[in-house]
């Protein structure tokens, strides 16, 4: 998209909190979007989501009757009317780690972290309209836990030994910036409280490392190692 126009776009904005909602719809106006619609649940969200034209949606994550998980997983599997690589912004507060590895498995656009600004919802959704529409993980969505509290069993110890045992060259990085589409994780990525964001043995994806930057205030690592294939090295 060569050049973005806000009254282009109808945009779905899914708060449970009132004083929120209209405070995200007021910040939205205020940037030029004219056509915007909001939904106090994920329920409600699904249903305009089936009656309407949605090219972006903002959505909360711990709601009542369907959580904004539920949602976007609703979304991504292609269980409402609309494309399920429809734009999707997550509100977080950073703290619940298992909470934003679900969103990085069902390849949201973009987190907006609590306090939202009307500077940082403008730079989220211009680059996730702008961004290609497309969608690497799909294998991965009928497995992610749509409970706000998630658990997932330790395998860390058997993935690691799995992809040692894989023929290729493994790289040590010191920033996030090295990060490169196509390389594999050998350890788990952690957040400073200890959850993991994304396990050993992930496949990174632009989307994946796009989402690393976001959360580069709460990732705990010295260094990281990846795996890069050798059909990768001879690119």
């Amino acid at each position: 998209m060569s050049q973005f126009d806000p009254t282009l776009f109808t945009i779905l904005v899914v708060e449970d909190h009132k004083f929120s909602r209209q405070a995200l719809i007021g910040m939205l106006v205020r940037s030029g979007y004219e056509n915007v619609l909001s939904a106090k649940d994920g329920q409600e969200a699904i249903d305009k989501c089936n009656r309407n034209h949605i090219d972006l949606i903002i959505t909360d994550i711990n709601m009542p009757k369907v959580n904004g998980l539920e949602l976007i997983k609703s979304i991504r599997q292609a269980s409402t009317q609309i494309a399920n690589h429809t734009s999707i912004l997550a509100v977080t507060t950073l703290s619940d780690t298992s909470t934003i590895s679900a969103c990085m498995t069902l390849e949201v656009d973009a987190f907006l972290v609590k306090p939202i600004s009307v500077k940082c919802v403008q730079e989220k959704i211009q680059s996730a309209v702008c961004a290609p529409k497309t969608l690497f993980q799909q294998h991965l969505y009928e497995a992610v836990d749509t409970h706000i509290s998630l658990s997932v069993p330790s395998e860390e110890k058997d993935s690691i030994e799995k992809i040692r045992q894989i023929q290729s060259e493994v790289h040590e990085l010191t920033t996030l910036s090295d990060l490169r589409d196509g390389m594999t994780l050998v350890y788990d990525i952690n957040a400073n409280n200890g959850g993991c964001l994304l396990k050993a043995g992930t496949v990174l994806n632009e989307k994946l490392i796009k989402r690393l930057f976001e959360l580069s205030s709460i990732i705990d690592f010295k260094t990281l190692h990846v795996r890069v294939d050798q059909k990768q090295l001879a690119v």
